[in-house]
């Protein structure tokens, strides 16, 4: 039965920032680098979760040039490097970064996919103002992912 990781999806995020900043390109690669491809996080979770950590003050975004191309670089703050060595004492996490860190056979995608899941219903949790756009956005996604998932379940069948 799957145990629900809440909060762990943005430590692995923390964790990849904890060497060095980087782009949300770049957290997005090094993601589906690190599982072989077979968990790479959309833009669309990806995302709204750096703005939340930024929020949160736990990563500063700064914009860098390369060449002519702007791009935002999000790197750890105090607060998140103090939140990061909190999370290295809980062994769920320390488990899942070990599993990372194994390669691409060590992480469970489909574990992967729930734990995002799980932080998606956390972030509905904290949309507090109930902004109809915002609602509406997430059940368009929701929306989407329930027609692949019967996509997937009717070729299954």
């Amino acid at each position: 039965m799957f145990k629900r990781r809440r909060g762990l999806y943005k430590g692995v995020v923390l964790y990849m920032l904890k060497s060095r900043p980087l782009s949300g390109y770049e957290i997005l690669k090094e993601l589906a680098k690190l599982t072989g491809g077979r968990f790479t996080p959309s833009p669309g979770s990806l995302y709204p979760l750096l703005s939340y950590l930024e929020a949160e003050g736990l990563v500063e975004a700064r914009e860098v040039y390369v060449g002519r191309r702007r791009k935002k670089v999000y790197a750890l703050t105090q607060a998140g490097e103090a939140y990061l060595k909190e999370l290295e004492e809980n062994p769920e996490f320390v488990q899942l970064l070990q599993e990372l860190e194994r390669g691409p056979g060590g992480a469970d995608f489909l574990a992967a996919i729930r734990d995002e899941l799980a932080y998606i219903e956390e972030v509905f949790d904290e949309v507090e103002d109930g902004n109809a756009d915002t609602l509406k956005e997430i059940y368009e996604i929701l929306k989407r992912l329930e027609a692949k998932v019967l996509q997937r379940l009717s070729k299954s069948s």
